[in-house]
């Protein structure tokens, strides 16, 4: 369960940890150390020698965010997209990239239920939960750190409504 005292964009990235990690199949395929998870102080979890060990490596990202302070009258918006990276480290699919991407797919299945119920000052705040294409193949950035191997992003777009009351600075 996630802690409702968090600010909303980290309850949303606990939530969707939360659900491939309740997952046995997806925990399976990618061991706790592999799971890249861009929380808490001090150094980067991220690698940046790898040995087969390390893969793969799963790691989720706030890809973007646009703020609507005034949407209208009495709300603000704000538009998140949090992307799931996998990175595989070789080059076979059916190998390495296709049993991870389906278990975080089978994981993933109820993520519009668990993240309508997230709230923060009392309030539900996710009110559309959409997901979007991602894309597979060699070279997506720093997701794969300039190794040659399959990466993956799924993407999920989320719009979170807030009183404008709620938003005042303090």
């Amino acid at each position: 369960m996630v802690d409702s005292t968090l600010d909303p964009l980290s309850q949303i990235h606990a939530a969707l940890w939360d659900l491939l990690e309740a997952d046995v199949a997806w925990c399976a395929l990618v061991s706790p150390g592999n799971r890249i998870k861009f929380t808490g102080k001090g150094i980067s979890p991220r690698k940046d020698e790898q040995t087969t060990a390390d893969r793969p490596e799963v790691q989720i990202r706030a890809a973007s965010i646009v703020p609507y302070m005034s949407f209208d009258s009495s709300n603000s918006k704000i538009t998140a997209r949090f992307e799931i990276q996998i990175g595989t480290g070789e080059q076979g699919f059916d190998a390495s990239l296709f049993p991870v991407l389906w278990e975080t797919i089978r994981a993933l299945h109820d993520y519009r239920a668990h993240l309508n119920a997230l709230t923060w000052q009392s309030v539900a705040f996710v009110k559309r939960v959409q997901a979007t294409s991602g894309a597979i193949g060699v070279g997506q950035g720093d997701a794969d750190r300039n190794m040659l191997w399959w990466s993956c992003l799924w993407g999920c777009e989320i719009d979170m409504f807030f009183p404008a009351s709620l938003m005042l600075p303090g």
